[in-house]
Order: structure tokens, then C-alpha cells, then sequence
């Protein structure tokens, strides 16, 4: 399994943007369960797709999530409405698979497996990185001396005090980043890791 490194601010917003998606996949596990589905829980239904209901309870919270995820500042009705002709299309394909067996099978298994250990993976890393923020210090000596850096290579670069709060910005994820990486290793260090050199060579 590999473990992702996240370099830099755009890193930061990609591995925000990466738990978002694999949530979005760790949801359709729990609709794909290999056991079987539940029925929904009892309360007002809002639809019914064959034997299955969909009831306001959890329409509710499918509904609020997607208008998060979407940025969606106000819903509307048609808002709604074409909301639920996605869940009932969802569910018509969830229960075709289901018929057919995909649920069950090992490849399925193993990809839902591979994107839970990701996204625990990325919400530690994002947690982490939280912590680690809160003793990270930038000072103006460390800004100036980027800025002066940056005026070297760019003579026309904008004002000092223009560029201050990007540059900081700069600084503290590339710090972040550092004492995140600093971290990571110094969990591989406390652990007890042994590496069969031989079998690995030998794999082909």
C-alpha cells in the first residue's frame, strides 16, 4: 500500500479534495455490502424503488451531504427532485449488481478495501497536519528573506507588503509538510519492520 506525501499548498487542497471522493466511495460500500443491504429504517417514505423505500430520515442526510459536497448554497424543489431521480437510478444499478452477484465478488472486495485504507490513511494525515499547524511559527525575518529571494529571479515583483501574507502562507505549509514527513518517519523508526530481501528479489 502506498502512502501518499502531500507536498506544498496545492498538496494540502489535494488531499482535501482526495478524502472528500474516497467518502463518496465509502458510501457506495455501505450501500454494496457484500451481507446484503438493509431495508431502510422505518419513517416517511419519500420513495419506493421495488421492494426497497427510501425514507426521509436518510433522504435527508444523503440530500445535505450532496448539497455540501456540490457547494449548493440553497435547494431548491427541482433541487430535490433531481436529487432523488439520481438515488432511484443509483438504486435500480445497486440492485442489478446485487442480482448479478458483483457485490460478492473478490475484486470488489479488494478495491472497497484498498479505498477505506486510503481515506483512513488521508483523514490521519489531515488530522495530523492540523495538530502540527498549531506550533508552526513564521517570522518576518523568514518572510523577507523569501521575498528578497523571489526579487532577485522577478525584479518586478509586486510590493512586500502585497506579497507578506502569501508568502507566509507559503512558509507555514511548506513547514506543515516538513513536520508531517519528520513524523512519518519517526513512526517507521519506532517500528519493528523486517524486509525479506531475498523473496523480494526473487518475486517476478
Amino acid at each position: 500500500m502506498d502512502v501518499p506525501y502531500f507536498r506544498g499548498r496545492d498538496g494540502v487542497e489535494t488531499m482535501r479534495q482526495m478524502i472528500r471522493t474516497m467518502m463518496v466511495f465509502l458510501a457506495l460500500f455501505v450501500l454494496l455490502s457484500s451481507c446484503g443491504r438493509k431495508q431502510s429504517e422505518e419513517g416517511k417514505p419519500i420513495a419506493k424503488v421495488n421492494d426497497f423505500v427510501i425514507v426521509e430520515d436518510s433522504f435527508r442526510h444523503e440530500l445535505a451531504a450532496s448539497a455540501y459536497f456540490h457547494d449548493i448554497p440553497g435547494l431548491s424543489n427541482d433541487d430535490k427532485k433531481s436529487f432523488l431521480d439520481n438515488q432511484i437510478r443509483k438504486e435500480l444499478l445497486i440492485q442489478e449488481a446485487t442480482k448479478l452477484g458483483l457485490a460478492r465478488a473478490e475484486e470488489f472486495r479488494q478495491t472497497i478495501e484498498r479505498y477505506w485504507e486510503q481515506t483512513l490513511i488521508s483523514t490521519l494525515l489531515e488530522q495530523k497536519s492540523i495538530d502540527l499547524e498549531k506550533g508552526i511559527i513564521v517570522t518576518r525575518e523568514e518572510i523577507e528573506g523569501r521575498y528578497r529571494a523571489l526579487a532577485q529571479v522577478k525584479p518586478d515583483l509586486a510590493p512586500f507588503e502585497e506579497l507578506a501574507p502569501e508568502i507566509e502562507k507559503e512558509i507555514r505549509e511548506q513547514k506543515k509538510t516538513k513536520a508531517l514527513e519528520s513524523w512519518i518517519d519517526s513512526i517507521w523508526a519506532e517500528a519493528e519492520i523486517e524486509i525479506y530481501e531475498d523473496n523480494l528479489r526473487s518475486l517476478r
